[in-house]
């Protein structure tokens, strides 16, 4: 009896790295067990089937806290660095109350889910910053910690069921209902597929709930690998189950194992392609500075000039990128004993690749200064930059072995994220697109071209009072049948302005 009251403490098996055969589990995780079914219900419908908004943002919000409150109980400290981390999760979550943009949102549910899973790996694991094998700790915190203890929630509920004769008829009612439930529901829709007055009967006693039911039942059920998911993730953190999976000392070992080649080879691989780029700039010497010039080279169009600027760079990016791992993760010399020519083959690949670059940028800012904005313009920009300075990153990385380059390119992601989050994407094309046709640079204005972009763009369209009631007559209609389409600031800002323009 003292021993399961013992288990029932908070936080009684924090730190041990076996878990015994016959499972107990404290009170709070029997608590978090159920709630998680609710973060993986509240996860499907608010995240995944329903247009994300500012329900979204209280969802991840909640979830932050939810999680805080579990490391809080179990005695975790918080240092610097996870406060950071914790106050970027609740600042990019504001991301989806504030744009209609479905590309960015989707891209933001993708950090919040690896920042917030990494942020309770690192606090459990009592990470002061971001380390050099960050890469592998967020690889362990994705992929090999959740699922470990991936049936540990439904464990959990089957041992707080079993304290008590209520608790066990919940159990047993809960299983009849798992098993019965769908059955109904299969019947139910094959005697509608077989009789019309089935359905007709069915819609008079319940109306819309079946078809409800039906969708929430669903959800749940589609949820519950979810909370299986955040349960493992929790229960494998805060008790240090293989914890020694990919440690410092096996990622050394794995890096060092890959080490095949003579660094001999690798001078003699890497050097016809060093030459190859030399060549390439010295014979397209004119080409590339007439995009510094702001010059338009004879024979070629703005159009066909950006767009082969991009085939170059997406080409050449990809080799080089293939080339510096090549070369520093398998030549048998690298590390903090590497030579110094292998740094200068690094460096001279960063180099080549920096300067396409930066004439890449030059030629789209001479592309959109003939042709206006569009979504694929800005989104190749934000990544061109992000690769240069990654580049940057990697030559600093040879001029001091000891540059910490997985924690600053880490920040660099971070801020340029935050700038595409939050800069209006769509808002900023319409507002650019609209002055430049306004002031005479652009001959004419793709109305068509801005009504597809999101909302966020709408409201400068709309606030221009241009012509396009013809294109939007049908969104009013569509926002009052579909509130939840409005659940963020441009889509309700849009949607007062149609109002509006209606009286």
């Amino acid at each position: 009896m003292e021993e399961n009251q013992n288990a029932l403490d908070y936080g009684s098996i924090r730190g041990k790295s076996k878990i015994d055969e016959n499972l107990t589990f404290t009170k709070l995780e029997c608590i978090y067990a159920y709630l998680m079914l609710a973060m993986g219900f509240c996860f499907i419908r608010l995240v995944l089937w329903n247009v994300t908004g500012i329900f979204t943002t209280v969802f991840f919000m909640g979830t932050a806290f939810v999680c805080l409150y579990f490391l809080k109980k179990n005695n975790y400290k918080f240092y610097t660095n996870h406060k950071i981390l914790f106050g970027l999760i609740l600042v990019f979550s504001f991301v989806f109350s504030i744009t209609a943009n479905n590309f960015i949102k989707f891209l933001d549910i993708l950090f919040l889910l690896m920042l917030g899973i990494y942020w309770v790996y690192s606090v459990c694991k009592e990470d002061k910053k971001i380390e050099r094998f960050f890469f592998f700790d967020m690889l362990k915190a994705i992929c090999v910690m959740p699922f470990v203890s991936f049936g540990k929630a439904l464990k959990a509920i089957i041992y707080s069921s079993g304290k008590s004769k209520s608790g066990n008829n919940i159990k047993l009612v809960i299983i009849g209902l798992v098993v019965t439930i769908p059955l109904t529901m299969v019947v139910a829709m094959l005697l509608i597929s077989a009789d019309s007055g089935v359905e007709v009967v069915l819609n008079a006693l319940f109306g819309n709930v079946f078809e409800s039911s039906t969708m929430t039942i669903m959800q749940f059920t589609m949820g519950i690998p979810v909370a299986f998911y955040l349960f493992g993730m929790l229960y494998s953190n805060v008790n240090k189950v293989n914890i020694n999976v990919l440690s410092e000392e096996q990622c050394v070992n794995k890096l060092d194992g890959i080490k095949i080649f003579p660094n001999l080879v690798m001078y003699s691989a890497v050097t016809p392609v060093c030459i190859l780029y030399i060549l390439f700039f010295v014979l397209q010497l004119r080409y590339f500075i007439s995009a510094f010039a702001g010059i338009l080279p004879e024979t070629y169009s703005y159009a066909e000039y950006a767009r082969k600027g991009f085939f170059e760079l997406c080409l050449i990016a990809v080799i080089n990128l293939m080339v510096l791992l090549f070369i520093n993760f398998l030549s048998k010399q690298t590390g903090e004993n590497k030579p110094v020519l292998l740094k200068v083959y690094s460096v001279l690949i960063s180099v080549f690749t920096i300067l396409l670059i930066t004439t890449a940028l030059s030629k789209m800012i001479m592309y959109i200064g003939n042709y206006g904005l569009t979504q694929l313009r800005v989104y190749t920009s934000w990544f061109m930059l992000l690769l240069a300075i990654v580049n940057v990153l990697i030559i600093m990385k040879q001029m001091n072995v000891n540059f910490n380059f997985a924690r600053y390119s880490v920040l660099a992601f971070v801020l340029l994220f935050g700038v595409l989050c939050f800069s209006n994407v769509d808002g900023n094309i319409a507002k650019y697109n609209i002055k430049m046709y306004q002031t005479g640079y652009l001959k004419e204005l793709d109305v068509d071209a801005l009504c597809n972009l999101s909302d966020d763009a709408l409201v400068y369209v709309l606030k221009e009072n241009l012509d396009i009631k013809d294109k939007l007559d049908w969104k009013l209609d569509f926002y009052n049948n579909n509130p939840g389409y409005t659940y963020n600031l441009s889509s309700l800002r849009v949607k007062m302005l149609l109002e509006e323009n209606l009286k």
